[in-house]
């Protein structure tokens, strides 16, 4: 709840059904805390308090020496999020890097590097297992960013950091929630989240959404649903038994694509007369213009499964092993194109192409967590063991395009499009799907990894200086079929990754920090090299620190993290599209020397006065290729005359990426979200999303970086009657309707309205 005195406050509290935070001290008694959940019962509006995903186990923010970012259920639902970006871009550092417009909707880059590098690799955590690519929002209490390298918990992650979504919990009370809304465009949702009792030891909750999105594109349509229930089992004090579920769908019949962009230079290097425009849309098309054909659509679909049992064991530990089981599926089909045959034409070629992706994994996991104390110290152990069973089926096909024309992308079988003329813009497909010719993206990823890791967190000096160190091992074996050429390929390597961390109280108010850690990700993948020869993938491997201080102030009603840093990440594998004589797309692979991210992040949560919330962060942050292939500077230094036919490839590909900004990095980030609770039961909201000359692909040119501000507010009006909390809405989102891209795949929504009504009981 707020922090606010007198019961005016309470009054405006809006109707929402209740967390952990909202329970009295009976029912708290009912509640068992595992030290595996986080203590969200201490949290203060916006102002979280504890998280588990730096450490596995709960533990106050205040206390970690990391950077760490919780937004509670509170702060989720004030922002009325569409997806998981609309919360996790107020965290600094972080942004959108959805890189294949088929790998959902949850590929966000921590500090310049995607939380996802390889093919079936998970994208983010769902209650710290594998999580999917795409979900709703509606099941989720807790979003966790933690910055920097943790290898040493999670096993395979990059090094920009992790981002945990934790989903809602069954409660030992009675309570029901009914969210209804409508908005702009035709847009209506619907929201239910109810629980109860089942006995004395058993609770049962369930959350069910559906979602129409607007209708501003043409041609596009799509909605979502889910269901989420969950269950739990309390025998006694010292034994729960949690099992939860999801079900998620997107229909989207036809998908939205990004506008056609041009391509890079037809020379060795660009000049004014041939200029490189990766990237850059081709002018002209109207915001609301979509490229996408009657037949076209995109299915999605997430089923996931996890249970965990938690055992006090003794008075020091406390044990829990847990499974999860998921899986989803992006199946495609699509006629538009991405691309342009030059960097002048508007005549734009179409192919119908069809693609599925298919992730199924499994982990098993077991944890301990012991405590001590002594006289004047403290120490908390952390063992574990995991293994992670993933399989990644990618299946493709596309109608060939005429050889004759070559690799020229209006080689196409389908009508050519004038982009200046709407009179040739014909939607009509009719090519059977029999005729689709496979592509050389068809195969399937077995990866099997085991790991084990222990760390500990010694307390000295009364828990005024604590000491961090852990080791995790991973093993990985993993193989790759590929389905077109029937051939197999077998990796395996194995890594040892530390993590070290010390953090000093000065003052109750004032401490420091300090952390380092390595990353690894073990890419099973042969890399396809633009010089025409193929090699099995290296492991990425990262490393970083942190060094910073953070702040509990006003009694507790205020806290701030501040940190500089600066992360490394070899053998990183980077992306180039290239169409073939027959029309197919070939990925060709470069794994680069070194990529480097340094800068400064600072984030605040303040209570400053009764009835008002604020949340700050700022991220200054230079996230760069400094080494493309290995040996850039002696390959730059040639005289372009005396290259090879391979050497001109790397060259060309040199020249644009070494010294080349990340992917959809942004030097300067800002976000301002502020809350105030008038007595009454009213309540107003709002804030800001800033950008500052984001970089669309790392061999864009300097001209189509973007700068841009989102501006977001929320008025509500909170009341009781007839013994249920009701509340009303407006929520509008990109009001100064600001055109924009997320990502370099995706499209910026125009201004918005949502008007909600919700009742709890």
């Amino acid at each position: 709840m707020l922090w606010a005195a007198g019961s005016a406050a309470a009054v405006a509290a809006p109707a929402e059904s209740p967390g952990v935070a909202d329970l009295d001290i009976a029912e708290l008694v009912r509640v068992r805390l595992s030290p595996f959940d986080v203590a969200a019962n201490l949290d203060r509006g916006y102002l979280a308090a504890h998280a588990v995903s730096a450490s596995r186990f709960d533990a106050p923010i205040r206390e970690l020496p990391f950077a760490v970012q919780a937004f509670n259920e509170a702060f989720i639902r004030d922002q009325k999020p569409q997806g998981l970006f609309d919360v996790a871009r107020y965290s600094p550092g972080v942004t959108y890097r959805s890189n294949d417009f088929n790998e959902g909707s949850a590929n966000l880059a921590i500090r310049g590097f995607a939380v996802s590098q390889v093919p079936g690799a998970h994208q983010v955590l769902r209650d710290g297992f594998v999580g999917p690519s795409v979900f709703d929002l509606t099941s989720a209490a807790r979003i966790e960013i933690v910055k920097g390298p943790s290898s040493f918990l999670y096993g395979q992650v990059a090094p920009g950091g992790i981002v945990n979504v934790i989903s809602k919990s069954p409660l030992p009370k009675p309570f029901a929630e009914l969210e209804l809304g409508v908005g702009s465009y035709g847009r209506y949702r619907v929201a239910a989240d109810a629980g109860t009792p089942l006995g004395p030891d058993l609770a049962l909750r369930v959350v069910a959404a559906h979602d129409q999105d607007i209708h501003y594109w043409y041609p596009y349509d799509a909605h979502t649903s889910t269901v989420a229930p969950s269950l739990r089992w309390t025998p006694d004090r010292r034994v729960s038994v949690t099992l939860k579920a999801e079900q998620y769908r997107k229909i989207e019949s036809p998908q939205l694509m990004q506008k056609p962009a041009y391509g890079r230079q037809a020379g060795l290097v660009p000049t004014e007369a041939d200029p490189n425009l990766v990237g850059v849309s081709v002018p002209g098309l109207p915001d609301d213009w979509n490229s996408m054909s009657d037949v076209d659509y995109r299915r999605s679909d997430s089923t996931g499964a996890s249970a965990w049992v938690d055992i006090e064991a003794s008075e020091h530990w406390h044990l829990r092993a847990g499974y999860s089981r998921l899986r989803f599926e992006v199946d495609a089909l699509f006629s538009g194109n991405l691309g342009m045959a030059n960097n002048t034409t508007f005549l734009q070629g179409r192919r119908l192409r069809r693609q599925d992706y298919t992730n199924h994994a499994e982990s098993f996991a077991v944890d301990g967590v012991g405590r001590y104390r002594f006289d004047g110290a403290s120490l908390r152990l952390l063992l574990g063991a995991q293994t992670l069973r993933r399989r990644f089926d990618n299946t493709a096909g596309q109608a060939p395009n005429d050889p004759a024309l070559g690799s020229n992308p209006t080689a196409s079988p389908l009508p050519l499009w004038d982009l200046r003329d709407p009179a040739t813009w014909n939607r009509h497909v009719d090519i059977p799907l029999g005729t689709l010719t496979e592509s050389r993206a068809d195969g399937r990823l077995h990866q099997v990894d085991r790991s084990a890791h222990a760390g500990a967190t010694l307390g000295l000096l009364g828990d005024d200086l604590l000491l961090l160190a852990g080791l995790r091992y991973t093993a990985a074996r993993a193989q790759l079929d590929d389905r077109l050429a029937g051939t197999t390929q077998p990796f395996s390597t194995h890594e040892v990754t530390p993590q070290y961390g010390a953090l000093l109280r000065l003052t109750p108010e004032w401490s420091l920090f300090a952390s380092y850690a390595r990353s690894f990700v073990p890419v099973a993948q042969l890399l396809n090299r633009p010089d025409g020869t193929r090699a099995p993938a290296l492991p990425t491997r990262g490393s970083g620190w942190d060094l910073g201080v953070k702040a509990e102030l006003l009694g507790g009603r205020a806290t701030a993290t501040a940190t500089v840093f600066d992360l490394r990440n070899r053998n990183a594998v980077n992306d180039l599209a290239q169409t073939d004589s027959a029309g197919n797309i070939t990925i060709y692979n470069v794994q680069s020397g070194q990529q480097r991210s340094r800068g400064f992040e600072v984030d605040a949560t303040l209570l400053p006065a009764a009835g008002w919330q604020v949340y700050l962060a700022y991220s200054r942050i230079d996230a760069r290729i400094v080494e493309y292939g290995g040996n850039d500077a002696a390959l730059l230094a040639r005289d372009p005359a005396t290259l090879t036919t391979a050497e001109r490839v790397n060259y060309k590909n040199a020249r644009l990426l070494h010294g080349a900004r990340l992917q959809m990095s942004a030097p300067h980030l800002f976000n301002v979200w502020l809350r105030h609770d008038f007595a009454g039961g009213l309540y107003l909201a709002g804030g800001a999303h800033v950008v500052r000359d984001q970089t669309l692909l790392p061999d864009s040119p300097a001209s189509s970086r973007q700068s841009y501000g989102l501006v977001d507010a929320l008025a509500g009006y909170a009341w009781t009657g007839g013994g249920r909390r009701m509340s009303v809405e407006l929520s509008g989102k990109n009001l100064l309707d600001e055109h924009y891209r997320p990502s370099q795949s995706t499209r910026s929504r125009p201004r918005e309205f949502l008007l909600a009504f919700r009742t709890a009981w």
